[in-house]
């Protein structure tokens, strides 16, 4: 080994370990460290109509108009609780101008939706926001389950920081419950390891959270 590696070898390992390198190998990167790069590809279309909270109208660059579904989320529908918060923070997250699309597996959904994923203009990677912030729930969709490790690591953040709509007022005074059960909902209901507001429609099968 040459002296100049050497003297890098240390920096290089010290780099790796702290998560300084972003994984451009396949775009996933640990909640705790780098966002993922997802944000670098994809086709750039323009927004027509923000939906509801996981829901989007575009144009894209032959004119053509197209709703999307932003993949590996699951918001509020209208009427329930946080509906109107998430649809306003997908709206100031995206903006007025451009937006990326970015595919997994699946082209469209049974019902002619486009799935994608969706960056803003400013490289903003949204679904992992409106999870961080908790005004979007982690959901599997299979085959699309790319960056579905990576949202669930964002909505375990979420939920231990009580963030967001979703979580602030429903995880108050929710507590610790019996040997079948780490936490019990005494202000919401059970969703997945978290509780909710009681009104919201929840995807996830039960997890460590009970009805209170």
């Amino acid at each position: 080994m040459g002296l100049l590696m050497q003297r890098l070898l240390p920096l290089v390992v010290t780099l790796l370990l702290s998560g300084c390198f972003g994984q451009a190998g396949n775009g996933r990167a640990p909640a705790t460290s780098v966002t993922p790069l997802i944000c670098n590809g994809g086709e750039i279309a323009t927004l027509v109509k923000v939906v509801d909270g996981d829901t989007i109208d575009i144009e894209r660059s032959n004119g053509d108009t197209e709703r999307i579904r932003l993949i590996g989320i699951d918001t509020p529908e209208r009427g329930e609780s946080c509906f109107a918060e998430a649809k306003q923070r997908l709206a100031d997250l995206l903006g007025d101008g451009r937006v990326r699309l970015i595919k997994d597996r699946s082209n469209r959904d049974r019902y002619g939706r486009l799935l994608r994923y969706v960056c803003s203009d400013r490289d903003v990677f949204v679904e992992g926001s409106l999870v961080r912030e908790g005004l979007a729930v982690a959901y599997r969709y299979p085959p699309d389950t790319y960056y579905a490790d990576y949202l669930q690591e964002l909505g375990a953040e979420a939920v231990l920081e009580r963030s967001g709509c979703l979580y602030r007022e429903a995880m108050r005074d929710s507590d610790a419950g019996d040997s079948r059960c780490c936490l019990v909902c005494r202000r919401g209901k059970a969703c997945g390891d978290a509780c909710v507001p009681a009104d919201v429609t929840c995807r996830l099968p039960v997890g460590c959270a009970c009805e209170g």
